[in-house]
């Protein structure tokens, strides 16, 4: 948990330095990503649950390689790499995330939905995620210009690359989902927050 507040940290510091410069889109990137960090928070505390630590870690982790890239310039410095492990470290928290809530949604209408369903819904999600994304930065990018160096899509091959290396975390999750059913419950994904000092309800 400490680590997610570190990079939860960097990002707001990433968001600062930004507006300093005058980089209004990159600031209101860092801006967007910070906040996104705070919902698996405001999910815990509203419906009453306990996600695993490792998901507001993987969560943090995946959003500040996007604001230090486009803040710091990484995407440009350590083309085309960083780019393409920003998007499988992002694939992979997005397609976590996609995974805790549909089990959270199976629970809480007792839709009583297979392991395998779940699975696939992993995946299908992730990749609808990345898709939303580079709809985001074509958004972005069409309201703000700028040459391509400046540019959050480089180009039609950039954001398919982009897209398929998303695709490959999203099947990853969605692989170790299904080996885990073999051996759990998806009732044990999330256990019900104890209401206690020290957890998210206080």
């Amino acid at each position: 948990m400490y680590m997610a507040f570190l990079f939860q940290g960097l990002i707001a510091l990433n968001m600062l330095y930004a507006f300093f410069l005058g980089n209004v889109h990159a600031g209101f990137t860092a801006l967007l990503m910070l906040i996104l960090t705070l919902v698996p928070y405001w999910v815990a505390r509203k419906m009453d649950v306990q996600f695993p630590w490792f998901v507001f870690f993987l969560i943090a982790m995946a959003l500040w390689f996007h604001t230090a890239g486009y803040v710091q310039g990484y995407y440009t410095t350590f083309y085309p790499y960083y780019d393409k492990v920003a998007h499988f470290v992002s694939g992979t928290a997005v397609a976590l995330l996609g995974f805790l809530g549909v089990i959270f949604i199976d629970r809480y209408w007792k839709m009583n939905l297979r392991p395998h369903f779940i699975a696939g819904f992993t995946v299908i999600f992730g990749l609808a995620m990345a898709a939303a994304w580079e709809i985001y930065e074509f958004t972005i990018d069409s309201i703000f210009g700028g040459n391509l160096a400046g540019r959050m899509q480089a180009s039609l091959a950039d954001t398919m690359e982009d897209m398929i290396f998303t695709l490959v975390a999203s099947l990853l999750v969605g692989v170790l989902a299904s080996l885990w059913f073999r051996t759990h419950r998806k009732e044990e994904v999330m256990k019900a927050q104890p209401h206690e000092p020290g957890g998210l309800k206080g």
